[in-house]
């Protein structure tokens, strides 16, 4: 992690240095889905499923230029999936809470509509496991996960500074389950896409 930050702080300053035409701060409140592949992988020998949920999500970036930002996208509350396994049903629920630090490239600076696309890393804090049904008073744990992210959106400018996000993302999502008694069931591979909406300011 020591070593991203310091090769996303790296960029940024190149970055900076090639123009200094549009620096400034923005900032979305908005409201998110992840949406996790199908197929998430085998828990103790049977295929497992896990569904989507909305959440509140925000941003803070920082433009170096006309084309380059540095962007914060975090979860504001926790997202909530239930898990089910072929012939059980659902069997637990786990909340999570997903960050990303992304470098983001903005095309048609001077228009009121500005695609943009974007990599980074990601990390996932998952919490609140719980078993259900079948399982349910079993402890179950699953482990935190990290990896790359991507993707890419629209911002659609009412004002000078008010705008208008679209976007989606893929996480690299994979966690480590462990249930009482059990021990390691498997990995849920959940690898979502999150599509969002929101609101911008920039300042």
């Amino acid at each position: 992690m020591k070593r991203l930050v310091l090769t996303s702080l790296a960029l940024a300053a190149a970055f900076a240095a090639s123009s200094a035409s549009a620096q400034g701060f923005s900032a979305t409140l908005g409201y998110t889905n992840v949406n996790p592949k199908s197929n998430n992988g085998t828990l103790a020998g049977a295929s497992a499923s896990v569904n989507d949920d909305w959440s509140a999500t925000g941003s803070v970036a920082y433009a170096f230029n006309d084309n380059f930002s540095l962007e914060l996208w975090t979860g504001l509350a926790n997202f909530e999936h239930e898990v089910s396994l072929a012939g059980l049903g659902t069997i637990a629920s786990v909340k999570h809470r997903p960050t990303t630090l992304s470098v983001n490239y903005h095309f048609a600076p001077d228009s009121k509509v500005r695609p943009f696309i974007g990599a980074g890393y990601g990390w996932v804090n998952v919490s609140g496991e719980q078993t259900l049904g079948a399982l349910a008073g079993l402890g179950i744990d699953g482990t935190n996960s990290n990896g790359l992210s991507y993707g890419g959106g629209v911002d659609i400018f009412f004002t000078d500074r008010v705008f208008l996000r679209a976007d989606v993302r893929k996480l690299d999502f994979d966690t480590d389950v462990t249930v009482e008694t059990l021990g390691n069931v498997g990995t849920a591979t959940v690898d979502p896409l999150v599509y969002g909406l929101s609101v911008g300011l920039t300042f």
